[in-house]
């Protein structure tokens, strides 16, 4: 396959569609207690995370590198859509496992 081929195809699986599904895919995989965890993890994000401003803390950095979502939330048009996406995902999982 040649570098034009690897590269359209590397650039169509990092949409954040395909990153959503991914992550509900690995949701999927958790039990009630990680699912928790994510969930409080995105929580914080969506307090303390502005994506309009450059500074990030140090403690939103760790969470973001933690869940792979450094890459997905540098557009800060697309940060606040991505994030609720997920934490929808993650407390309908919560839901589904404490049932």
């Amino acid at each position: 396959m040649n570098s034009l081929m690897k590269q359209a195809l590397s650039s169509i699986q990092e949409t954040p569609e395909n990153f959503v599904q991914k992550f509900e895919t690995q949701l999927g995989l958790m039990d009630v207690l990680e699912a928790e965890l994510t969930m409080t993890k995105l929580k914080f994000l969506g307090l303390n995370f502005d994506p309009f401003n450059p500074e990030v803390t140090s403690e939103c950095q760790q969470i973001m590198d933690n869940l792979d979502l450094t890459d997905h939330l540098k557009n800060p048009y697309l940060a606040t859509n991505i994030l609720l996406r997920l934490l929808d995902k993650t407390e309908e999982r919560v839901n589904n496992l404490k049932q």
